[in-house]
């Protein structure tokens, strides 16, 4: 058939186009690179950034702490299991009080509560309890780090 004399053809002609573009390219004697408009870099504060520049971890009513938990579980920094964790009253379950000691405004220093908790935990050996705690204290601390500035972190 006379189909493959023609795709040969072809191709040659698309190599010697290709040199012909390089021989002109080269004969340039001053290429210009391209100039690119200049944009300022437009950065998005993180959902991190933008809780973590407007509270304190150390001092939150564990209602507080149950809406920024919200808020990063509606903006899918957070999954459900993380959600419930932070959102999670002691006071549900029969105990009334917290590892450690609210201030006269009900404030709590939730770095140092799961601390305490995590510290009786491991003396219980308590494994899935122990992994939680990490993940609340791993967050508390995501969000000290955003108040510094823009992060990307997601859990």
């Amino acid at each position: 058939m006379s189909i493959a004399p023609l795709a040969i053809l072809g191709a040659v002609n698309t190599v010697f186009s290709l040199i012909g573009s390089l021989a002109h390219a080269t004969q340039r004697s001053s290429v210009e690179p391209m100039q690119l408009p200049q944009v300022a870099p437009r950065v998005q504060e993180s959902i991190w950034h933008e809780l973590g520049k407007n509270i304190d971890v150390h001092a939150l009513t564990p209602d507080e702490l149950a809406s920024v938990s919200q808020i990063l579980y509606q903006n899918g920094a957070i999954d459900l299991s993380t959600h419930t964790l932070l959102s999670f009253d002691p006071a549900m379950s029969g105990s009334t009080k917290l590892l450690t000691q609210a201030n006269a405004l009900g404030e709590v220093d939730w770095v140092a509560e799961f601390q305490a908790r995590l510290q009786d935990q491991l003396q219980k050996g308590d494994i899935l309890a122990t992994e939680q705690s990490k993940q609340a204290l791993d967050i508390l601390a995501r969000l000290q780090i955003g108040a510094r500035g823009v992060t990307s972190v997601r859990v």
